[in-house]
Protein backbone atom coordinates (compact mmCIF):
# COMPACT_ATOMS: atom_id res chain seq x y z
CA UNK A 1 0.00 0.00 0.00
CA UNK A 2 1.23 3.62 -0.49
CA UNK A 3 2.13 5.57 2.14
CA UNK A 4 -0.28 8.00 2.03
CA UNK A 5 -3.06 5.88 2.36
CA UNK A 6 -5.80 6.87 4.51
CA UNK A 7 -6.42 3.83 6.91
CA UNK A 8 -8.90 5.00 8.77
CA UNK A 9 -11.20 5.17 5.26
CA UNK A 10 -9.70 2.01 4.34
CA UNK A 11 -11.16 0.25 7.62
CA UNK A 12 -14.53 2.27 7.46
CA UNK A 13 -14.47 0.52 3.33
CA UNK A 14 -14.22 -2.71 4.86
CA UNK A 15 -16.50 -2.03 7.69
CA UNK A 16 -18.83 -1.34 5.05
CA UNK A 17 -18.57 -4.66 3.18
CA UNK A 18 -18.16 -6.61 6.01
CA UNK A 19 -19.03 -9.41 4.28
CA UNK A 20 -16.59 -9.87 2.33
CA UNK A 21 -14.24 -10.33 5.46
CA UNK A 22 -16.00 -13.10 7.61
CA UNK A 23 -12.47 -14.47 8.45
CA UNK A 24 -11.68 -10.60 9.92
CA UNK A 25 -14.35 -9.95 12.52
CA UNK A 26 -12.25 -10.96 15.68
CA UNK A 27 -9.29 -9.25 13.97
CA UNK A 28 -11.54 -6.01 13.40
CA UNK A 29 -12.75 -6.21 17.17
CA UNK A 30 -8.99 -6.12 18.70
CA UNK A 31 -7.94 -3.40 16.12
CA UNK A 32 -10.81 -0.92 17.40
CA UNK A 33 -10.04 -1.89 20.58
CA UNK A 34 -6.46 -1.22 20.17
CA UNK A 35 -6.79 1.94 18.46
CA UNK A 36 -9.45 3.42 21.09
CA UNK A 37 -6.98 2.28 23.93
CA UNK A 38 -3.97 4.27 22.39
CA UNK A 39 -6.61 7.15 22.34
CA UNK A 40 -7.64 6.94 26.03
CA UNK A 41 -4.45 7.06 27.44
CA UNK A 42 -2.97 9.98 24.73
CA UNK A 43 -2.27 13.21 26.43
CA UNK A 44 -4.49 15.09 24.76
CA UNK A 45 -7.20 13.06 25.63
CA UNK A 46 -10.11 14.96 27.92
CA UNK A 47 -13.51 13.96 29.40
CA UNK A 48 -15.27 15.86 26.14
CA UNK A 49 -13.07 13.40 23.80
CA UNK A 50 -13.77 9.94 26.55
CA UNK A 51 -17.33 11.29 26.07
CA UNK A 52 -17.33 11.56 22.31
CA UNK A 53 -15.98 8.08 22.06
CA UNK A 54 -17.93 6.74 24.00
CA UNK A 55 -20.85 8.24 22.33
CA UNK A 56 -19.33 6.68 18.75
CA UNK A 57 -18.50 3.42 19.80
CA UNK A 58 -21.85 2.41 22.65
CA UNK A 59 -21.84 1.38 25.64
CA UNK A 60 -20.52 -2.34 25.58
CA UNK A 61 -17.57 -1.47 22.76
CA UNK A 62 -16.66 1.05 25.36
CA UNK A 63 -16.33 -1.02 28.06
CA UNK A 64 -14.55 -3.24 26.36
CA UNK A 65 -11.83 -1.18 25.31
CA UNK A 66 -11.75 0.36 28.20
CA UNK A 67 -11.50 -2.63 30.15
CA UNK A 68 -8.12 -3.27 28.78
CA UNK A 69 -6.40 -0.17 29.39
CA UNK A 70 -3.38 -1.01 32.04
CA UNK A 71 -4.09 -0.27 35.48
CA UNK A 72 -1.22 2.57 35.36
CA UNK A 73 -2.53 4.35 32.19
CA UNK A 74 -6.23 4.40 33.71
CA UNK A 75 -4.82 5.88 37.32
CA UNK A 76 -3.12 8.35 34.56
CA UNK A 77 -6.69 8.72 32.75
CA UNK A 78 -8.86 9.35 35.53
CA UNK A 79 -6.01 11.96 36.96
CA UNK A 80 -6.62 13.84 33.70
CA UNK A 81 -10.27 14.23 33.97
CA UNK A 82 -10.77 14.48 37.34
CA UNK A 83 -7.64 15.85 38.90
CA UNK A 84 -9.64 16.42 42.32
CA UNK A 85 -11.45 13.24 42.39
CA UNK A 86 -9.84 11.18 46.00
CA UNK A 87 -7.21 8.38 45.49
CA UNK A 88 -8.91 5.01 44.32
CA UNK A 89 -6.39 1.98 45.00
CA UNK A 90 -8.50 -0.51 42.89
CA UNK A 91 -7.86 -0.81 39.20
CA UNK A 92 -11.70 -1.79 38.86
CA UNK A 93 -12.85 1.34 40.83
CA UNK A 94 -10.94 3.63 38.81
CA UNK A 95 -12.13 1.63 35.53
CA UNK A 96 -15.84 2.39 37.28
CA UNK A 97 -15.12 5.64 37.95
CA UNK A 98 -14.14 6.57 34.54
CA UNK A 99 -17.63 4.61 33.02
CA UNK A 100 -19.79 6.99 35.08
CA UNK A 101 -17.95 9.94 33.80
CA UNK A 102 -18.12 8.78 30.09
CA UNK A 103 -21.93 8.13 30.44
CA UNK A 104 -21.91 11.65 32.92
CA UNK A 105 -23.71 9.81 35.44
CA UNK A 106 -21.14 11.11 37.24
CA UNK A 107 -19.89 14.47 37.34
CA UNK A 108 -15.90 15.38 37.79
CA UNK A 109 -15.19 16.44 41.32
CA UNK A 110 -15.32 20.15 42.04
CA UNK A 111 -11.82 20.74 44.16
CA UNK A 112 -12.22 20.88 48.04
CA UNK A 113 -12.88 24.36 49.41
CA UNK A 114 -9.90 25.55 51.44
CA UNK A 115 -10.85 26.01 54.93
CA UNK A 116 -11.11 29.34 55.54
CA UNK A 117 -8.52 30.75 58.34
CA UNK A 118 -9.30 31.12 61.49
CA UNK A 119 -9.04 33.70 63.95
CA UNK A 120 -6.20 33.89 65.74
CA UNK A 121 -7.10 32.63 69.04
CA UNK A 122 -4.06 34.05 70.82
CA UNK A 123 -5.10 37.82 72.08
CA UNK A 124 -3.56 40.89 70.48
CA UNK A 125 -1.74 42.39 73.44
CA UNK A 126 -3.06 45.59 74.91
CA UNK A 127 -0.85 48.49 73.76
CA UNK A 128 1.23 49.43 76.57
CA UNK A 129 1.27 53.20 77.21
CA UNK A 130 4.58 54.80 76.34
CA UNK A 131 6.53 55.69 79.62
CA UNK A 132 7.14 59.42 80.09
CA UNK A 133 10.90 59.91 79.86
CA UNK A 134 11.87 62.52 83.22
CA UNK A 135 12.79 65.42 81.28
CA UNK A 136 15.81 66.51 83.65
CA UNK A 137 15.99 69.83 84.57
CA UNK A 138 18.79 71.28 82.05
CA UNK A 139 16.44 70.34 79.08
CA UNK A 140 18.83 67.34 77.89
CA UNK A 141 16.93 64.39 77.90
CA UNK A 142 17.84 61.64 80.02
CA UNK A 143 20.43 58.52 78.65
CA UNK A 144 18.82 55.42 77.38
CA UNK A 145 19.78 52.67 79.57
CA UNK A 146 22.32 50.03 78.26
CA UNK A 147 21.13 46.47 78.35
CA UNK A 148 23.85 44.52 79.95
CA UNK A 149 24.94 41.35 78.59
CA UNK A 150 28.10 38.96 78.47
CA UNK A 151 30.84 39.42 81.13
CA UNK A 152 29.89 42.87 82.37
CA UNK A 153 26.01 41.05 83.53
CA UNK A 154 28.16 38.28 84.67
CA UNK A 155 30.40 40.82 86.99
CA UNK A 156 27.07 42.82 88.20
CA UNK A 157 25.56 39.40 89.14
CA UNK A 158 28.34 38.57 91.20
CA UNK A 159 28.69 42.01 93.16
CA UNK A 160 25.33 41.86 93.76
Amino acid sequence: MAETSDFFALLAAIGGKAGLFPAGGNLARKAVNEIVRAQLVAEGTDLEALRAIRALLGPAAFAEALDGVPAPKTKTLLTRIDPHAPALAQPGDRVKALLALADASRAPTAPAAKPAKKASSRKAPAAAPAPSEPTPLDGKPAPRKRKITGRTALRVSEER
